[in-house]
This record gives structure tokens, sequence and C-alpha cells, in this order.
């Protein structure tokens, strides 16, 4: 069957940089984590978008021309969304919705969001801020604040000396994406002072931040 005539896109992240330094992908596999293109041949048992569809999907090996995915990997792209910006949706939207869910997020929430203006933290913000929650944002930088206050955050602090209630949910994207809040926890300037800036910066390690769990 010939090829669908839909371009294809692949996304690079941390993880496949990662990856290719650590030796966790053997010599001469196929790197990547995700890729946009066109379904070539449907799932044997009918399951899944039908050959021709646009889909992106979060995949070991996407960097290859094909590569063969668990329909439950999937999604249709709609055709008003292009290939190119959908292949750069899933690891990052992904881990920050998954954080946010388990930490219970809701209308009314007060969520913090450390490293805000990273991939991981935009996607949060925008997803507590649809959720109708209180977005606190954090970031490493005044100039680093700009896209979480495009993105609906309420407010945007460098660092998190400036928050004086407790918040209910924080997501910290700065020490990796799967760190979460328990509930009700106290307020994180009672504890360190985090930073998103450059790498050597100043960072309050997981063990000085009481507020956060690993998210399973």
């Amino acid at each position: 069957m010939p090829c669908p005539c839909v371009p294809w896109s692949a996304s690079l992240n941390y993880g496949d940089l990662n990856d290719a330094r650590s030796g966790r992908v053997p010599e001469g596999a196929v790197l990547g984590s995700e890729a946009a293109g066109a379904v070539v041949e449907a799932a044997a048992d009918g399951t899944g978008p039908k050959a021709g569809a646009r889909v992106v999907a979060m995949t070991p090996g996407a960097f290859a021309e094909r590569v063969a995915v668990d329909v439950a990997a999937l999604a249709e792209v709609p055709d008003t969304l292009d290939p190119v910006l959908a292949v750069a949706l899933p690891v990052a939207g992904i881990a920050a919705l998954r954080s946010l869910r388990a930490a219970g997020l809701g209308p009314g929430k007060r969520v913090l969001i450390t490293g805000a203006s990273g991939g991981v933290g935009r996607f949060a913000v925008r997803l507590a801020a649809r959720a109708g929650a209180y977005v606190i944002a954090s970031v490493g930088s005044a100039a680093r604040g700009a896209g979480p206050a495009e993105a609906g955050a309420h407010e945007v602090l460098v660092g998190v000396d400036g928050i004086e209630r407790p918040v209910d949910i924080a997501v910290d994207s700065v020490g990796g994406p799967q760190l979460v809040a328990v509930r009700n926890p106290l307020a994180p300037a009672a504890a360190c002072r985090a930073s998103a800036g450059p790498p050597g910066s100043p960072r309050c390690s997981r063990r000085t931040r009481p507020w956060a769990r690993r998210s399973r």
C-alpha cells in the first residue's frame, strides 16, 4: 500500500538525549518517544484509527520511518491541527496531565507549578487554568514569566518566596514531571526557594521539599 501523503514529524525530548548518552538504549537502536504521521496499516483486530488517518503517537523508536504502535498509544489529529505542532503534545502534555490528576486537580484549587516556563510547566499551567484552578506559576527569572502568563497563570513569581497562603497542589516540573504535591501542603516558601534557572543554579533538592512525592 502506498504511504499516505501526510508529512512525518518527530519531536526531540531531553529523555531522548538521556537515552542516547546513558546507554539505556542499545547501540544502533532507534531513539525517539513521540511522532506524528499517517496510519499505513490499521490494527488487525479492527480497533484504532483506520489506514490513512492522521495520528500522533507516544512510543519507543519514534524516530524510525515506520513504527508499530499500540492503538492505546495513538490519538487522531484533527484536520485543524498541524502535525508538526501535535507531535510536541504527548510526552510533556501527558506528564503534566497525570501529575495534576494524581494530585487531585479541581475547580477552586490553589495550584503551584514550579519550572512553569518549561515544556511540562506550560502544559500544567494551561491545564490547571482550564480546570478552573487558581494557578501560581514559579519561574527562575522575570524574563521567563511571559509564557506562563499567556498560558493562563493568575500569578507569576520568581522563586516561591512570594507565596503567602498554603497551596492545595504543587507540581514540580523542575525536579521532574512525576513530582506532585500531597493535598493541603504547607506553603513552599517555608521550606525552601525553588529555582528554574540555568544548569548549575541552586535548586531545592527533593529532600528539602516536604510537599513533594512521586506519583504512581
